[in-house]
């Protein structure tokens, strides 16, 4: 029996244990909760970016059209319903708002989803909490990626669920064929948001005809094989139904789209870069910046010193053997080449295409600490917890950047956005205006509830493409381009223009309304990254003319 004396000098050593084992949950839970409230405040208020004039209007435009066949959309359509689906359940008219929720929510959904298969991995919730701070707190989710209302972000977040179940499913001797499903599904689904989530397949697709080992080769096939292709089917309904219900239409916008005029357009003398990077050394750059940058180090350090860990067993010779199997880290490093792989194929490059591999990060982290032994860990969870610290504090300016904006909501972004459309509406009102808004950014007039051209209706993508695109390739798209839009609009004349935002790609719609005697508005209270708006109203008399 311990003496008093021993007694007495141990109290207030388990007292301190005790309290912080309570303390570091709870700073955690605090900077857990601060990281995400500056994500929500930094989206709120991210300046509106161009590519958000195609995936936003689906919001509205679906009440009343078809994806692909009413108006082009190049890409695959999960992002697209995915949005119209959170419009219809919250009632907001907020179009950009929506968007950027839903994005946001891909943030929580791949947070928790790295936290939770982490720990599975490594039963350490320190060390999972690290894992997820260190992969989100990456300056290329803070940008256009992971800021806007696109794509971009919700296939990252749908790959990574997928590939990770897989790893955690082949963790057994005996495999789950639930979770593989599960998997399957997930996979398929984020190509359903973003083509390029296609080069997670392969590498999965082959680890189940040869994962787990234990299990027989013939014994595959029905318990990981079989609910890894069910689960990719059901997962792929969102592409296989336009696929299979007109092929020819789907394949031009999603394939030959980006294949094609877009590749075309990208070459003219002239273009705008808007960061883009044609060539393969201007790729290479790219890439680079962004697959090293200082969060990637920060992790790239911390895996390197539980490596050594590891290799060194402590310095006791007490290396205890990974918990997973070796295949499994086969199965993300062959996932992490492919993403790479991917992300050189498209031309140009831009820099949200080199963001899939990055979600291999937290597994090879994972996985590696999943190889400490029982001693180790602890001072491996230390390693990982001071880095993820260190990453959380390289972000921290863009984090709490827009502070001070919680006070003034009527400030953000979103909602500047949607006054502006409700001020257009209320210009056009005040005159009895009444038909469509030509634009090519289609966002402001559907934020005020007007109506917008069917061949604008989703930004200048297919406008600025049109007129180097195949005439049997544009049959299979609802566009015009700058050398037919004064057609367009003479055939159906507009009640208004909303122009400034691209004066060479306007060029053509400004020489329309200055012919026709549109009077120029500009103190619309409003003003956009690329340029000051100017609204173009229709004459009254030729209005009343055309009431007669």
């Amino acid at each position: 029996m311990a003496s008093l004396d021993e007694t007495a000098q141990s109290g207030p050593v388990l007292r301190t244990t005790r309290l912080g084992s309570l303390l570091l949950p709870a700073a955690l839970t605090l900077i857990s909760a601060l990281f995400f409230f500056g994500v929500l405040l930094r989206m709120m208020n991210y300046e509106l970016r161009k590519d958000e004039q195609l995936y936003v209007p689906p919001i509205r435009l679906l009440e009343r059209y078809d994806l692909y066949t009413d108006f082009f959309y190049n890409h695959t359509p999960a992002s697209a319903w995915f949005f119209y689906a959170i419009h219809e359940l919250t009632g907001s008219d907020h179009l950009l708002l929506v968007g950027r929720l839903g994005v946001f929510l891909g943030w929580v959904i791949l947070a928790l989803g790295i936290g939770a298969i982490a720990y599975r991995l490594t039963r350490s919730a320190i060390a999972a909490w690290s894992i997820a701070a260190l992969s989100l707190s990456n300056e290329l989710f803070f940008a256009q990626t992971g800021m806007t209302a696109t794509n971009n972000f919700l296939t990252l977040a749908f790959s990574f669920l997928g590939l990770g179940l897989f790893v955690v499913a082949i963790d057994d001797d005996r495999p789950r064929p639930v979770t593989i499903a599960a998997a399957g599904f997930l996979l398929a689904l984020a190509v359903g948001f973003k083509v390029s989530a296609v080069a997670f397949i392969p590498p999965v697709a082959i680890a189940a005809f040869l994962l787990p080992r234990s299990v027989r080769v013939k014994e595959r096939l029905p318990r990981v094989a079989l609910p890894l292709l069910i689960g990719g089917i059901i997962g792929g309904l969102p592409v296989l139904i336009p696929l299979l219900s007109d092929p020819e239409r789907f394949l031009a916008h999603v394939v030959a789209y980006h294949t094609g005029p877009h590749r075309s357009y990208w070459q003219l003398p002239g273009t705008a870069d808007e960061g883009a990077a044609i060539s393969y050394p201007a790729k290479i750059l790219l890439a680079y910046d962004i697959w090293l940058s200082a969060g990637i180090a920060v992790a790239l350090a911390a895996a390197l010193a539980v490596v050594f860990m590891v290799v060194s067993g402590s310095g006791r010779g007490q290396r205890r053997s990974p918990p997973i199997s070796s295949g499994a880290m086969l199965t993300v490093l062959g996932a992490l080449l492919c993403s790479v792989v991917f992300s050189f194929v498209p031309t140009p490059g831009f820099p949200q295409y080199f963001a899939p591999p990055l979600i291999c990060l937290p597994l090879v982290l994972a996985l590696v600490f999943a190889g400490l032994d029982a001693e180790a860990r602890p001072a491996g969870a230390a390693v990982f917890l001071a880095a993820a610290l260190v990453a959380l504090v390289t972000i921290a300016p863009r984090l709490g950047q827009h502070a001070a904006s919680v006070l003034h909501p009527e400030r953000w972004t979103v909602m500047r956005v949607h006054d502006a459309g409700r001020t257009l509406a209320e210009r056009l009102g005040a005159v009895k205006m009444e038909g469509k808004v030509a634009t090519l950014a289609p966002v402001y007039p559907l934020e005020g509830g007007l109506d917008v051209y069917a061949e604008l209706a989703t930004g200048p993508f297919a406008y600025r493409t049109g007129d180097v695109t195949e005439p049997a390739l544009a049959a299979q798209y609802e566009m015009t381009s700058p050398s037919k839009i004064e057609a367009l609009l003479e055939s159906d004349p507009p009640s208004a223009l909303l122009l400034g935002f691209d004066p060479l790609l306007e060029q053509p719609m400004r020489a329309y309304a200055v012919r026709n005697g549109y009077r120029p508005v500009t103190d619309l209270g409003f003003r956009d990254r690329y340029g000051e708006p100017v609204v173009y109203l229709r004459p009254v008399p030729a209005l009343s003319l055309a009431g007669r």
